[in-house]
């Protein structure tokens, strides 16, 4: 035991000093704070999707407007931020005019439509790995810009199907195989609060135009935190659900264009989560009630909830290694929750520690590469048979390639023997039962557990590959398939804000959820950029 500490302090101290290496060098290159966002002025954009939806049904406002006014915002902050991909204005805003004709008609009664269509006329993006019938989905890379998507993504026509209205597709990673989102398709997506920082990944282009004002609504997917990070760097909404609770069918990678559905022979299918992202927390229950495929669980969103019945338990920092320390300030808004449900509900949280969170990192890449297959055919959709991915890397050192050198860097990073190796696996199936028995044994109906979503706020453009490790505080409950809602809490003395994981037992998605509103009902939630 002695031994695994001496270890684990030494590649603490490795990574924290690699860490300070390249955020010094950064610092030094980028001098002062970037350029933050206008603030937003038109307060159709200081709504939520629920209630615009239901302004649009009472005729009070007309979609028309609501879709206008999010293509002018996405115009107005897009040469700072670089979020969207693929964009469908004039096709929006046909539809929006049909939809005011439709609730004009009065053919459905309002009650009626708030049944049927409860985000009827509102706008919302979509993360380009997802199909979006008529435009190309191309997850970031080149291999796929010609890729015209034949048909919606799940996610995307359940949404349609609820009277939303597709306006774009956002940017992500090539293969959203990063925590930046930035390739040679599209370029590179930035921070709405600091433009020298970035907006996280792999849903950064989500994150990035949500914070920014730019949409109300997105649709993201998760693996090691791909929603609830960049969420966490913009100060949104974003929740990983329950392992199996929304449909993933439709995504590339690692869904194929064609009607074929992932490989279910991939054991990382289970892993991948597709979920929304909000600026407000009662649009996470709208859209779970509409995404949501287990109709048991989907009764349970927005239902109140006795606060004072609630149990919390709380974690710190994760000791684990390469891992970074806990931003203090992220510590304090953590404690700032607690303390919020104990004067108002007289809750008494228990701190808790997970010993087997040590290994964790190595687990999680030992887990995901071994279901993976062939980790280059899987996500280029077998379009990877065409070159040799080391050469590849290689060549994008003199530029020479047609994919993105950080997205390379870590397909190749993924090859290491550190982790991607077969006869590890028992050694990393006994810690992921131990997670599974601990979480079993800490988590019951009535108990939530508060922890940070990452350790540090926004970090620098091209800075968050050394800091990686940092992802074990999301990617254990991609493992265990624990539902996770990164919920905005406050902004560091820079002014990048920052939020909390809010997890809970299988198919207990309402009350994180409910949790999350509870606290931007205390805190604020999103603010917008240059108000803080």
């Amino acid at each position: 035991m002695e031994s695994t500490f001496i270890v684990y302090w030494i590649l603490h101290a490795f990574s924290s000093v690699l860490n300070f290496i390249v955020f010094s060098t950064l610092f030094i290159l980028h001098g002062r704070k970037g350029k933050i966002v206008p603030p937003v002025k038109n307060r159709l954009l200081l709504k939520s999707a629920t209630k615009l939806a239901e302004e649009i049904r009472e005729g009070k406002v007309k979609s028309e407007e609501v879709v206008e006014a999010y293509i002018d915002r996405i115009l107005e902050v897009e040469p700072y931020i670089n979020g969207t991909a693929e964009r469908c204005f004039e096709e929006a805003l046909k539809e929006a005019k049909q939809v005011d004709s439709f609730v004009a008609s009065g053919n459905y009664s309002k009650e009626q439509l708030a049944e049927t269509k409860p985000l009827l006329g509102i706008p919302f993006t979509i993360k380009c790995v997802f199909r979006v019938k008529g435009l190309p989905c191309t997850s970031g890379s080149k291999l796929f810009q010609n890729e015209i998507a034949p048909e919606d993504a799940a996610s995307v026509a359940s949404l349609k199907k609820a009277g939303a209205i597709a306006i774009s597709t956002s940017n992500a990673p090539e293969f959203a195989a990063n925590l930046e989102a930035s390739n040679k398709l599209y370029g590179r997506t930035c921070n709405p609060y600091d433009t020298n920082r970035t907006s996280g990944g792999s849903s950064g282009g989500e994150s990035a135009l949500i914070g920014a004002g730019a949409s109300v609504l997105g649709i993201g997917n998760d693996l090691i935190g791909s929603i609830r990070l960049p969420a966490h760097f913009t100060g949104i909404f974003g929740h990983k659900v329950t392992r199996g609770l929304v449909s993933n069918e439709g995504s590339v990678p690692p869904t194929r264009l064609g009607p074929s559905t992932y490989p279910s022979e991939l054991a990382i299918y289970k892993y991948i989560c597709t979920g929304p992202m909000c600026r407000y927390a009662e649009d996470l229950i709208t859209s779970m009630r509409i995404l949501c495929n287990n109709d048991k669980v989907k009764r349970t969103f927005g239902k109140k909830v006795d606060f004072k019945k609630l149990k919390i338990c709380y974690l710190t920092e994760c000791q684990s290694y390469l891992s970074l320390s806990v931003d203090k300030e992220i510590i304090a808004g953590l404690k700032k929750a607690l303390s919020h449900f104990e004067r108002n509900y007289n809750i008494k949280a228990k701190e808790v520690q997970i010993p087997s969170m040590l290994d964790a990192f190595r687990c999680v890449m030992n887990r995901l590469l071994l279901s993976v297959g062939d980790l280059t055919d899987t996500i280029t959709c077998g379009k990877g048979l065409n070159f040799n991915i080391k050469i590849d890397f290689l060549r994008s050192l003199f530029g020479k390639s047609t994919l993105t050198f950080n997205s390379l860097l870590i397909l190749n990073c993924a090859y290491l023997p550190l982790w991607n190796r077969k006869d590890l696996k028992p050694y990393f199936d006994s810690i992921v039962e131990q997670w599974m028995a601990e979480f079993d044994k800490l988590l019951d109906e009535d108990t939530v557990l508060l922890m940070p979503t990452f350790p540090t706020t926004a970090p620098y453009n091209n800075a968050i590959l050394p800091m990686l490790p940092g992802s074990v505080y999301t990617s254990v409950f991609n493992i265990t398939g624990l539902p996770a809602t990164q919920c905005p809490l406050g902004f560091d003395k820079g002014g990048l804000p920052y939020g909390i994981q809010i997890v809970g037992r299988k198919n207990n998605d309402a009350l994180t959820i409910a949790c999350a509103v509870e606290l931007e009902k205390a805190f604020g939630g999103w603010k917008s950029p240059g108000t803080t």
